[in-house]
């Protein structure tokens, strides 16, 4: 019985060792071996095959960088500050005027509010003067300074940080213009006027003695225009009907003649305004 017992174990221990070599050296049938090629990701990197269908290990998930420079559609800017309107690009530069009347004060004229700014579209750029509510045409768009903050106070001083701009772009349909061209004098300038030494208006009494243009009910300003050094102005206007007048009153002796006058404005014709003024220079 002993022989028999120690051949059994003999004979269940080589069949142990068999299974453990076969096992060793040859894989179970399950056992899949994938290719050795690699996949090139878009990020430089390479991955393998693995799993049991031997796919592509997944590339690594790109994040995109974040672009803070993408331009988002504004009306308002500050001064120096870039803005895209309406595929116009718009940058306020310079308040060459701000004659709004104060909040607090009871003003015979309104005033307004002239800037100067950059504008661009598709590569066309031009600088120019914008009035407010005055609209101008650039690029095949019509611009309007629509808006000025803060609010003018006669107590406080408005400093270049503190200027808000409100604009409107809209696509420029055909608008029939016509022209208003004016021309000034102002004199006498000096109580004695001696031979070769002229005596001629200063920029700065063309700019006291501005042209205001408003709408045929008087209550809606256009725009106002200071004349060059030569006396002149001129402006495009819309076919119809416009109120013109001095911008603010004379002051002291003289008078004023041209003005106020309601004049037409037809399709390409000029209608030409002479204005004088007489200091009352004595």
């Amino acid at each position: 019985m002993k022989t028999i017992f120690f051949g059994l174990v003999a004979l269940l221990l080589v069949a142990i060792a068999f299974l453990w070599y076969f096992n060793l050296k040859v894989p179970p049938a399950h056992t899949i071996v994938c290719t050795t090629e690699a996949k090139v990701c878009a990020d430089g990197s390479s991955v393998g095959r693995s799993g049991p269908l031997c796919e592509f290990t997944k590339c690594p998930t790109i994040v995109p960088p974040i672009h803070t420079n993408i331009e988002t559609e504004a009306t308002v800017a500050s001064l120096n500050q870039n803005i895209l309107t309406n595929t116009v690009h718009i940058k306020p530069l310079e308040v060459l005027e701000d004659s709004r009347c104060p909040a607090d004060v009871m003003c015979i004229q309104a005033g307004t509010v002239r800037l100067r700014v950059l504008l661009e579209k598709g590569g066309e750029t031009e600088t120019t003067i914008v009035t407010l509510s005055s609209p101008v045409v650039f690029a095949g768009k019509i611009i309007t300074l629509v808006g000025v903050v803060p609010t003018h106070l006669s107590t406080k001083t408005i400093t270049a940080k503190e200027y808000r701009f409100e604009f409107s772009v809209k696509d420029n349909k055909v608008v029939e213009k016509g022209m208003l061209m004016g021309s000034m004098t102002i004199g006498p300038v000096c109580p004695v006027e001696r031979v070769g030494i002229p005596c001629n208006p200063t920029p700065a009494m063309y700019e006291a003695h501005s042209v205001a243009v408003y709408t045929s009910d008087k209550k809606t300003l256009v725009s106002t225009l200071t004349p060059k050094s030569d006396g002149t102005f001129s402006i495009s206007l819309a076919n119809g009907s416009y109120y013109v007048t001095m911008a603010s009153q004379q002051q002291g002796p003289g008078s004023v003649s041209g003005v106020p006058k309601t004049i037409t404005i037809k399709n390409n014709e000029a209608v030409h305004l002479q204005v004088t003024v007489d200091t009352g220079i004595r």
